[in-house]
């Protein structure tokens, strides 16, 4: 049983002192009446009083139950149905592919972000975004049990019989909002304190293959049972040709509900599922990497 404290006995002690009273009075109803109709009378008057507040505040606390399950249920379905359609389709891979260009990056999520409904990105709601967006593309994974997928980090530790570590990519072109594009690279062995990537402005040609996302808009309905999507496009550049696209959903089951401070798209569960290592912070980078194969000496 949950124990709220000081506040849970208070609560306790009135329930009791609303039993005692009401026993007091249906033991008097039976005593002092002389006949047995006024006994009977007096009797099934204090149980309607006393018993009809305690039938309507179950029968609310019922309804309210059933509402909130047909509710989960209505979602649930439609998540499971727009999970059908989730999944990657790879039309093209490539090898040693020694860096990516970022059309946009993922934006930071606020605590607002994570109360809203109809937050473009919920699609993938555990993702990081802003500078840990870009820096998952050249930061090595180690995998702790090979083939799962495993964590980030900015140091190669060597492959060992108990983990292997793959590298990322050795550049990551990112267009910015002043129009030019930056090129970032893995700078290694540097002070925590200090900044383990990179940046100048490129004036060359960019990475051939190209990293966009977008939230899935063709059913806004969706928004009002807290079911959103999101589909991450690679593409070539060269031919502008679509190599490959993942797309996620995710349902969160409180419906928004802010209870016992819950930040709501936290909650959600998403498909296909991202369980493995580092796969929910870092969903885009695990699928690209399937596809645009990093150079193993990068």
């Amino acid at each position: 049983m949950l124990e709220l404290g000081a506040g849970a006995d208070i609560l306790r002690a009135i329930g009791w002192l609303y039993i005692g009273f009401a026993a007091a009075l249906l033991w008097a109803c039976l005593w002092f009446p002389r006949r047995w109709w006024q006994k009977i009378v007096w009797a099934v008057v204090v149980l309607l009083v006393f018993l009809l507040p305690m039938y309507w505040r179950q029968a609310e606390k019922s309804r309210i139950v059933d509402a909130r399950k047909a509710r989960y249920e209505k979602g649930k379905a439609l998540f499971d149905e727009r999970c059908k359609t989730a999944g990657a389709k790879i039309y093209k891979t490539a090898e040693d592919v020694e860096g990516v260009l970022l059309q946009e990056v993922w934006p930071r999520a606020s605590d607002s972000d994570r109360h809203n409904p109809h937050w473009p990105n919920a699609g993938l709601p555990r993702q990081y975004g802003a500078e840990s967006y870009i820096q998952s593309f050249i930061w090595w994974e180690h995998q702790q049990h090979p083939p799962q997928r495993g964590y980030l980090n900015t140091k190669d530790r060597g492959t060992h019989d108990w983990h292997k570590s793959l590298p990322g990519y050795a550049f990551v072109d990112v267009k910015e909002s002043d129009g030019f594009v930056y090129r970032y690279r893995l700078v290694r062995e540097v002070p925590p304190e200090l900044k383990s990537m990179s940046r100048e402005r490129l004036s060359g040609a960019t990475a051939r293959y190209a990293i966009s996302f977008r939230g899935i808009t063709a059913n806004p309905a969706d928004r009002d049972q807290w079911v959103a999507g999101m589909t991450v496009l690679i593409t070539d550049t060269k031919n502008n040709e679509v190599i490959a696209e993942k797309t996620w959903y995710s349902f969160e089951p409180g419906f928004g509900s802010k209870s016992g401070w819950r930040s709501p798209w936290l909650f959600a569960i998403t498909c296909p599922e991202l369980t493995e290592g580092d796969s929910a912070r870092y969903a885009t980078r695990f699928f690209v990497d399937q596809v645009l194969k990093p150079k193993q000496e990068n």
